[in-house]
C-alpha cells in the first residue's frame, strides 16, 4: 500500500522530480514556499524558484511573462489568495 501524504507534499516533491526533467520548468511562490512546499524545488533548483514576496497578482502577471518567454511557470499560493 502507497504511504499517505498530504496534497501539498506530493506537490513539491512532483515540482522537484519534473524540474529534473524540463529544464524550463520555474517555479514562482508568494513567500509561502513551507506551506505550499514548493521550498523542496527551491533547494533542488534554487535559480529557478522566484519568491514575488506576499503579491499574488504580481506573481500571476510575472508567470504569465515567463511563460511568453518559454518557460513553463507553476505559482502557487491559496485560493483565498
Amino acid at each position: 500500500m502507497a504511504e499517505k501524504i498530504a496534497t501539498r507534499q506530493a506537490y513539491g516533491e512532483a515540482l522537484a522530480e519534473f524540474g529534473a526533467i524540463y529544464k524550463d520548468l520555474v517555479v514562482l511562490d508568494a513567500d509561502l514556499a513551507g506551506a505550499t512546499k514548493t521550498g523542496i524545488f527551491k533547494k533542488a533548483f534554487p535559480e529557478r524558484f522566484f519568491d514575488c514576496g506576499i503579491a499574488e497578482g504580481n506573481m500571476i502577471s510575472v508567470a504569465a511573462g515567463l511563460a511568453t518567454t518559454g518557460k513553463i511557470p507553476f505559482a502557487s499560493s491559496f485560493a483565498m489568495f
